[in-house]
């Protein structure tokens, strides 16, 4: 298929790279850092919308080096031969979805350092990602992890960055958001009609994606009922009916392998509270994206190392390695020790206290390194005594005297000592 820029250049369209609902995305053949999406139904999408995103700011907006983009914004609309919008150039983002995180094996390869240290500060730059959205008066919208791509270092890009809302700068017109998904979307939008958003909405999706990221790919609104007779919902429905194990775990049937409350520091879980609480009714209550960022990378400071594995990191207030624990308790290794090439649940046999640890393959220890020889210096002389003045001896009949007197003593100590026996 070949699309075209405005002013006429042909743009030859190469592999696909995937696509969902609105389009697909292709590699070009001409450049490699730059990829085309183009529109199923492009009539729904017009080029003043276009032209306004290329002119908003997040559009100069680059990442957090130079290798790295924020947002995978529209650079050029591209035109098929009649003049009619077919879809936008954007930057190509290579690397994993979000999703990846979620899936301990999956995480094993999707980046360079797969801890849970990573996983929270990849919490704490989507957050600060969204605040700057939020500052530049742009709400995503269709906040959802599969619109998140994650770098082997752990920086993250937004996509599908035409579909969120935002106001032209010259016309003051606000271009609504044109998806959402059901899953990470706010009470108040579950009657899908477009309404225009605002941050707080995006605030709720935010809250979900975290503590789904803390917790191992669990979905805070989603879990089979702990009533036999009540109808297993969605996502969407439970969050609609505040039915989620953050506040209300006993709406939902315990599961052995479930990841356990205290895994989400306590501010952090402070932050879900208010959100899924009041802030389920009253969407000031929310959180912003600030404070999640704010939160996110205080707890980066809080996390302590395991002893027994370089990759196990836990808050703080827990008293011992959760992940060992879930280890130990047959639930696999969800941050395996390097070498370990897979996750592996590990039987605990009965025999076995339950605290048993297994050994894993660990990097040679290097030897400690040893302080170099200390100088040795002689010991001071020591420092004589003074002489005593000439003039100072007794003379030498003084001597004869006192000697005489003291046998003198002692022969009347003797006397006495005698008279008191007889």
């Amino acid at each position: 298929m070949t699309v075209y820029l405005p002013g006429g250049r042909v743009i030859t369209l190469d592999a696909p790279l995937g696509g969902g609902a609105e389009g697909k995305i292709f590699r070009l053949a001409e450049t490699p850092d730059l990829c085309a999406k183009v529109y199923l139904d492009p009539e729904r999408y017009t080029t003043e919308r276009l032209v306004a995103m290329m002119a908003a700011a997040p559009s100069r907006w680059r990442g957090d080096h130079g290798e790295h983009m924020h947002l995978a914004w529209p650079r050029e609309v591209l035109e098929d031969r009649n003049g009619q919008t077919r879809g936008f150039l954007m930057p190509l983002v290579e690397g994993a979805p979000l999703t990846h995180l979620f899936d301990p094996r999956k995480r094993l390869t999707a980046v360079d350092t797969p801890t849970w240290r990573l996983v929270v500060t990849v919490a704490a730059r989507v957050a600060r990602l969204l605040a700057m959205l939020h500052d530049a008066g742009v709400v995503m919208g269709d906040l959802s992890p599969t619109n998140v791509v994650l770098s082997r270092t752990g920086h993250v890009t937004l996509v599908d960055c035409d579909t969120v809302q935002f106001t032209d700068a010259k016309t003051g017109e606000v271009h609504r958001c044109t998806k959402l998904t059901p899953e990470y979307a706010a009470p108040e939008l579950s009657s899908g009609q477009a309404v225009e958003l605002r941050p707080s909405q995006d605030d709720f999706g935010l809250a979900i994606l975290v503590c789904q990221l803390l917790m191992e790919g669990e979905h805070p609104f989603e879990g089979v009922p702990a009533d036999a007779t009540a109808p297993e919902g969605t996502a969407a429905d439970n969050i609609r009916l505040q039915n989620n194990r953050i506040l209300f775990p006993e709406r939902f049937t315990a599961l052995a392998d479930g990841m356990p409350l205290n895994v989400l520091p306590p501010r952090v879980l402070e932050l879900a509270r208010a959100c899924f609480g009041e802030g389920h009714r009253d969407p000031a209550a929310r959180p912003s994206a600030s404070d999640w960022a704010e939160t996110l990378d205080q707890v980066g400071f809080q996390l302590m190392g395991c002893r027994h594995n370089e990759n196990h990191t836990y808050h703080r207030t827990l008293g011992s390695c959760l992940w060992c624990a879930r280890r130990d308790a047959g639930h696999g290794d969800h941050f395996p020790a390097l070498g370990v090439p897979d996750v592996v649940a590990l039987p605990i046999p009965a025999s076995l206290p339950a605290a048993r640890t297994v050994p894993w393959p660990r990097p040679p220890v290097s030897p400690a390194p040893q302080s170099p020889p200390q100088p040795t210096y002689p010991a001071p002389a020591a420092t004589p005594a003074p002489p005593v003045k000439k003039g100072t001896e007794l003379p030498e009949w003084a001597t004869t005297v006192a000697a005489i007197v003291a046998a003198i003593v002692v022969l009347v100590i003797i006397s006495a000592i005698v008279s008191a026996l007889l």
